[in-house]
């Protein structure tokens, strides 16, 4: 019986699915996919949500389930549904200011890029029976 199998993670409910980070550049070809998007508030929109702009110099629209009952500014990670140019938010999380004054813009574009073009990033293969992984020699 697995770790997870008696009860469920409330925090983190989806930590065994891999969700990726994207840019306002492939967030369309996730459209109706779970997504992972870093941007900076440019502009709150009443009822419908925010507006952030992105690692890659673009702003997408975050739709909110519920109304907006808070001043929002600064960098976020938000978490949802990707639909063509906009998210569906599940839920988002503000970074303190302090840890966004030095945010590495060029490596967060990589990295997504990075992801984007591999299917199972954490996959590194098939462990073979000496308990190595393929393609992965042990250090000696």
């Amino acid at each position: 019986m697995g770790d997870h199998d008696d009860f469920e993670d409330s925090q983190f409910p989806d930590n065994d699915e891999f969700i990726p980070y994207v840019t306002a550049g492939n967030l369309a070809q996730r459209n109706g996919s779970k997504v992972t998007l870093w941007g900076k508030v440019s502009k709150v929109a009443g009822n419908e949500g925010f507006y952030v702009k992105t690692v890659d110099d673009q702003e997408v629209l975050i739709r909110l389930k519920k109304p907006l009952n808070e001043s929002l500014e600064g960098w976020c990670e938000i978490h949802g549904v990707s639909q063509g140019r906009s998210i569906l938010c599940d839920e988002y999380v503000v970074f303190p200011p302090e840890i966004t004054t030095n945010i590495d813009l060029e490596g967060h574009k990589g990295l997504a890029k990075l992801l984007s073009v591999l299917d199972d990033p954490w996959n590194l293969g098939e462990e073979n029976s000496s308990n190595q992984i393929a393609g992965v020699k042990a250090m000696e």
